[in-house]
């Protein structure tokens, strides 16, 4: 990320003289500065493509470890939706680079598996789906859990296939507030809803927090 409060720690920034920022957001009014290495490019297809191209320039990918190969395309798996959106022939070569560095991508769907429950509770959200707009679905829950950003996450991948939905928005209760999960195959940006709100993201894929509201308002 090049937005300094999306960083888990900070503080951290102030802590290293050397700072490489490799982010293919777009860009917003904050940026990590200064840096002695920037490389921002909105139109790649995720960050971990054009960490994988590095590797490559740089002959640096021999040192990669199966597992390292394997996080990294699950990255360019999330962004791109199993190579369904923002995809260009640079994701490919990405892909295929790191599958001669050892990637097992049985490994990588294994990892994307979830439970029975979780399953569940995606599919009732999913279930939930209301058309706000001819080309939107909002759907909703009130459900709280642990893990219910990542099963917002899925429900609004898995509501794009809703026949005429382009952009789909889960709104699920976060801590002290409420989570917004936006996704879209392209036509909509809903990095720039999702901003309005407080968040941001990806045209593709964003996301927002609102302190102290609920589900319903």
């Amino acid at each position: 990320t090049h937005r300094p409060r999306m960083l888990p720690c900070p503080g951290l920034l102030e802590k290293t003289a050397k700072i490489v920022l490799i982010d293919h957001h777009r860009r917003s009014t904050e940026f990590i500065s200064p840096c002695s290495l920037v490389y921002h490019e909105p139109y790649a297809s995720s960050t971990c493509e054009m960490v994988t191209e590095l590797l490559e320039y740089m002959n640096a990918g021999g040192e990669l470890t199966k597992l390292e190969a394997e996080c990294i395309y699950s990255g360019i798996i999330l962004d791109t939706k199993n190579f369904m959106l923002k995809t260009g022939v640079r994701t490919f070569e990405a892909a295929s680079y790191l599958r001669r560095m050892g990637l097992d991508t049985v490994a990588v769907k294994r990892m994307f598996s979830t439970g029975k429950r979780e399953y569940a509770m995606k599919s009732d959200i999913v279930k939930s789906a209301a058309s706000v707009t001819n080309e939107i679905a909002v759907a909703k829950t009130y459900t709280s859990d642990k893990n219910m950003r990542q099963i917002a996450s899925q429900a609004a991948d898995d509501m794009l296939n809703i026949k005429d939905v382009v952009a789909s928005v889960v709104v699920y209760p976060a801590d002290g507030g409420t989570g917004f999960s936006a996704r879209s195959i392209g036509t909509i940006n809903v990095q720039l809803i999702m901003e309005k709100l407080g968040g941001g993201g990806h045209m593709t894929v964003a996301g927002a927090f609102i302190r102290g509201i609920g589900v319903d308002e």
